[in-house]
């Protein structure tokens, strides 16, 4: 009897842990895997060791923005999609999302692939 209660007690508590990190979006979908690098994964499941490696400026919202490379198919759509295009030269872009939005970005069919953008030092 105490085997199958501990056993019990195990499974809720596995339960709660796998549904807690469900509610809190700490999964990334198939399209995230693929075309989000490894800075940028480890961005949105909240496991980055340091802020610094990311390009973060404070978004007029309060919620901060990074500074990410997209390279596109088309940059238009990623413009029309209400995406912060700062500068585009051919098929990549220079743009500025929120963690949400980065979620949202890699939704788009001509987006390929999303690289984390690096900080520009001064020497």
């Amino acid at each position: 009897m105490q085997i199958k209660t501990l056993m019990l007690i195990r499974s809720l508590i596995l339960a709660v842990l796998l549904a807690g990190c469900a509610a809190t979006g700490m999964q990334l979908t198939p399209l995230e895997e693929q075309k989000l690098d490894p800075a940028l994964q480890r961005l949105v499941l909240g496991t980055s060791a340091s802020r610094t490696e990311y390009d973060i400026t404070p978004g007029s919202s309060g919620e901060d923005k990074f500074g990410v490379l997209v390279r596109s198919d088309n940059i238009d759509e990623v413009r029309k999609a209400g995406y912060t295009v700062t500068s585009a030269f051919g098929d990549v872009a220079v743009v500025r999302v929120t963690i949400s939005q980065l979620r949202s970005l890699v939704t788009l069919p001509s987006v390929k692939n999303v690289t984390n953008g690096s900080k520009n030092h001064t020497m």
